[in-house]
């Protein structure tokens, strides 16, 4: 018996042929697989700059160049650009000039374009070659495909896609604490902190940043912006979308529907803190995507694990600029789609005219508008930030309003921000930048509030309350006005504001307890804001889109302002002055002129915005009249009068508005709320307010505490016992309606005001 023989009967047995047929196979198999691999390692070790056209999931190219090679290709590089500038020295284009240094910035829209024509040019002309310059850096760059040492076996990854002077690499991170993107290996974007899913859109002939916006989809409410965005973006471009930290709890269907028409497969299984990356391009097809799911990462974190994508995609030759008509606007807008993106019809080239872009109203009331006294008196001051699309919304707003004087509109700005800068010269408005010192946004806020009422309406304010670095001594204000309109630029105004303002100011003139007229209603919900030419009186500030004269201004408001060190808000003046004077008062409107529509700033978030102002309504129509009595009776003798008549002829009920629905009607209803002014003492308030789905976060505009607003047709008047001047009105029998203790309603029901309900049973609610 030979030793094989022996060794196969006693050590192996009948497992010999498995073995033989199984096992001793395999393991062949894998050693040649294993040498395959290791002559492909060192193919790529011998490439020094080997780049792999197509999707990836590796890091940023982990590959070094060696400084030899490096240099060579930028002094390639740079042989490559000198030549062509030129060739192209003969053959200026437009192009935006660049921006005239802040502090005091102004322009006009329809002033000496002729004059400047020459020095217009030669700007022109070198900004068109800058931005050859960057568009051929790329283009040219050491880290360009065409450039690379590429195997011929990695020439062409799918058909009809061949490497060209054209082609970029597009690399990017997505993590828990950090989104990184790059462009060739220049650095194109970088976010450390903005929860939520960041968009950057790049230029498809160019490969230059046209827009970033951040979106915190965490909250409810903010893919609406993120949709609204995408539709504003031009077809064509490239979009590209990472996520930092969390992005999928507040975003819903229609956020995840948007994302899936854009190419995505990964948007759907988008899950808490998941990590993913999408490179697409609008109109067109996905170019990349990267998913990492938290059950699935081997990370030992609550995150998904950081995804890295690198992708290449080809620059386009042929430019997409508009064939507008040739004129000043059309070319302000030219200048402004080359380096700016997601603003809709303003870079849209099928609107072929500046007029276009807006919503036409009333030129019959412009002119009538325009040819009063507060047409010449009024100015705009808007505070911006670092959000130039909602200073373009809020802009637009009132380029659509009937009776703007659109020379007396001014934008003031924190920072040099080049968005901002640009929309502000689109539309040919002033614009003042400084920055205001403070530990806070209250404290920031105010002392721009204080230089805004300095420069336009000359404001004298106490010793002890401009900073130190306040208003510089040479500083020219861009203009002066005897009545100014505050507003934010995360505010839009109604088409009618003007009208409304009109109608509403010279109230101002005969009654001095009137110091201001707010455009804004925290009560303007869609259930209880339905009268157009309902005003009213409020003992408590309202200082959201407030309109002051410079009586107020001088007399009321400067000699109150707070000292510099004061952490307190700028309103906070007006508040003192108000229960000082406790027969003040600021008139609002029941319909709101002025709604908010910020998801992101200083003091804003998506999940505010979405709960307190998303339903918030504004008036979309001129077509309505203000009666003489109307206003007459916001003076302060006849509102009193009003009122109590209002009051006492009045229906008195105790409906549970969250159990039933409230029969409609028009004769007027009023119920009694217990509410004693304190911070325990407004439950039932709060409760009545929620039912009724309107404001109920904490007490304000009403009148000696009573509030008032138009339901199911009723003019419905709540009041606060026994705080209210008006409680004696209330029946001795009066059953009062109270919030549950828990979740369990225990009110007592009455029978609705109008004789048509009263037999009928309430439907659910």
């Amino acid at each position: 018996m030979t030793a094989l023989s022996y060794i196969r009967r006693r050590v192996f047995g009948k497992s010999w042929p498995l073995l033989k047929r199984v096992i001793l196979p395999t393991l062949a198999l894998l050693f040649v697989v294993n040498a395959l691999v290791g002559r492909r390692e060192s193919v790529k070790q011998e490439y020094s700059n080997l780049i792999v056209p197509g999707e990836a999931l590796d890091p940023i190219l982990e590959n070094n160049i060696e400084l030899k090679s490096h240099k060579h290709h930028e002094a390639q590089a740079s042989v490559a650009h000198a030549s062509k500038l030129s060739s192209t020295q003969d053959h200026p284009k437009l192009a935006m000039p660049k921006p005239s240094p802040p502090v005091s910035q102004s322009s006009n829209s329809d002033s000496n374009s002729h004059s400047n024509k020459d020095s217009n040019s030669k700007a022109k002309t070198a900004k068109e070659k800058k931005e050859q310059h960057e568009s051929d850096n790329i283009r040219n760059s050491a880290w360009s495909l065409a450039k690379a040492n590429i195997t011929d076996s990695h020439k062409v990854r799918y058909k009809g896609h061949a490497i060209t002077e054209n082609t970029v690499t597009l690399t990017l991170m997505s993590s828990s604490d950090k989104v990184f993107m790059s462009l060739n290996k220049r650095e194109i974007y970088r976010n450390l902190q903005d929860r939520g899913i960041h968009a950057v859109v790049l230029n498809q002939h160019s490969g230059r940043v046209m827009s970033k916006r951040v979106f915190d989809t965490f909250n409810p409410g903010v893919e609406e912006e993120m949709v609204e965005f995408v539709d504003d973006v031009k077809d064509g471009r490239i979009i590209v979308f990472a996520v930092l930290d969390e992005a999928s709890k507040g975003l819903t269907w229609r956020g995840r529907n948007k994302l899936r028409e854009l190419g995505s497969r990964w948007s759907e299984k988008l899950a808490y803190r998941d990590m993913w990356a999408l490179v697409t391009r609008k109109g067109g097809l996905k170019l990349a995507e990267t998913y990492s799911n938290v059950a699935t990462a081997d990370t030992g974190y609550e995150w998904g694990g950081p995804v890295f994508l690198r992708t290449d995609f080809d620059l386009e030759e042929k430019d997409d600029e508009c064939s507008w008509p040739s004129n000043e606007r059309n070319e302000a807008r030219r200048l402004f789609c080359r380096t700016n993106d997601g603003y809709g019809a303003m870079c849209d080239c099928d609107v072929t005219s500046w007029k276009d872009v807006f919503f036409q109203a009333d030129e019959k009331l412009h002119k009538n508008l325009a040819s009063k006294q507060l047409y010449k008196d009024l100015g705009i001051a808007i505070m911006a930030t670092d959000r130039p699309h909602y200073l373009y919304r809020t802009l637009k707003s009132l380029w659509e309003a009937p009776g703007l004087n659109r020379d007396k509109v001014v934008v003031y700005a924190d920072t040099q921000h080049q968005g901002i800068l640009d929309v502000a010269k689109l539309f040919g408005v002033h614009l003042v930048v400084a920055k205001q010192q403070g530990n806070s946004s209250a404290i920031c806020i105010r002392h721009k509030f204080q230089r805004i009422l300095g420069d336009l309406i000359m404001a004298k304010f106490p010793k002890g309350t401009v900073p130190k670095e306040g208003t510089p001594e040479d500083n020219v204000p861009p203009f002066s006005c005897s009545s100014i309109l505050l507003l934010e630029d995360d505010l839009e105004v109604s088409v009618d504001i003007f009208k409304y303002l009109h109608a509403v100011t010279p109230l101002m003139d005969r009654d001095p307890t009137i110091l201001g007229i707010s455009a804004f209603n925290f009560y303007g919900y869609r259930d209880v804001a339905n009268n157009l030419t309902q005003l009213y009186r409020t003992n408590q500030v309202n200082n959201l889109a407030l309109y002051l004269t410079s009586r107020v201004v001088h007399e009321e408001l400067a000699p109150k302002w707070l000292p510099v060190d004061s952490t307190r808000e700028w309103f906070r003046s007006l508040i003192d002055i108000m229960e000082e004077k406790p027969e003040s008062a600021i008139v609002y409107p029941e319909v709101p002129r002025a709604r908010h529509r910020a998801y992101r700033g200083a003091t804003i978030n998506g999940g505010i915005q979405y709960n307190l102002f998303r339903d918030h309504v504004l008036a979309l129509t001129t077509d309505y009249r203000f009666e003489e009595e109307e206003i007459a009776r916001l003076e302060l003798s006849q509102y009193e009068a009003w009122l109590e008549s209002t009051l006492k002829a009045s229906t008195v009920s105790s409906f549970d508005f969250c159990k039933h629905d409230f029969a409609y009607g028009h004769n007027p209803v009023v119920m009694f709320v217990n509410y004693n002014n304190s911070k325990g003492g407004d439950t039932d308030w709060k409760y009545t307010m929620r039912c009724l789905k309107t404001w109920d976060i904490y007490v304000e505009a009403g009148w000696k505490d009573v509030w008032q607003f138009h339901y199911h047709g009723h003019l419905l008047s709540i009041v606060a016992y026994p705080t209210s001047s008006f409680s004696n009105l209330k029946p001795d029998t009066y059953n009062f309606m109270t919030a549950p203790p828990t979740t369990t309603t225990s009110t007592t029901s009455e029978p609705t005001p109008t004789s048509s309900a009263s037999s009928k049973a309430p439907s659910a609610s």
